[in-house]
């Protein structure tokens, strides 16, 4: 008994059960990026007045600042359509950060530990959490009322460059998600 239980749980860890719920997985491609959560189901029905409440975190979990100008965060729909999304439809890219200042040569360097949340919805680029949580908003006009964050699952892409990284979910009752 003792071995065989012994066997079942070296199979699980192998098999990368014992890690991240079975309702996502990531992976981890952007140094010193990763994106920590995925708020993709909004109270109630899915208005154009709470697209807001559907977002994604990408937080600097490196030992140095992190240049992101240029950061896109996307969909799985955008990241499939790049080259047929002339309206960018669930596409954001990094120009600029509130309370960051920009280098002369565009660079804008996210601190360690901070976090740059990406809402569907509008609003005006802010500062948060004693200045660490760096909000932007993509103005979505696509999806369901800009909403665009499948409540069902989905995939979200953060790319810089020729490096990648995805988290996808699964609907798991919730709100939001973590890897």
């Amino acid at each position: 008994m003792r071995k065989s239980a012994v066997l079942f749980a070296a199979v699980i860890a192998a098999a990368g059960l014992t890690g991240a719920p079975a309702s996502a997985t990531a992976s981890a491609d952007v140094p010193g990026l990763a994106i920590t959560q995925v708020g993709y189901n909004a109270y109630g029905s899915d208005t154009v007045w709470n697209r807001n409440q559907e977002f994604v975190d990408v937080r600097n979990t490196g030992a140095d600042a992190v240049n992101v100008a240029g950061l896109v965060v996307a969909d799985q729909w955008a990241k499939s359509h790049v080259d047929d999304n002339d309206r960018n439809c669930n596409t954001l890219k990094v120009t600029s950060l509130a309370g960051i200042v920009t280098g002369t040569d565009g660079s804008v360097m996210l601190p360690v530990g901070h976090t740059v949340r990406v809402y569907s919805g509008r609003g005006v680029p802010a500062v948060s959490a004693g200045g660490s949580v760096h909000a932007l908003y993509m103005n979505s006009l696509c999806g369901y009322h800009g909403h665009i964050w499948g409540n069902g699952g989905d995939t979200a892409w953060i790319t810089k460059g020729s490096d990648s990284e995805s988290f996808a979910y699964d609907f798991d009752n919730g709100y939001t998600v973590k890897p």
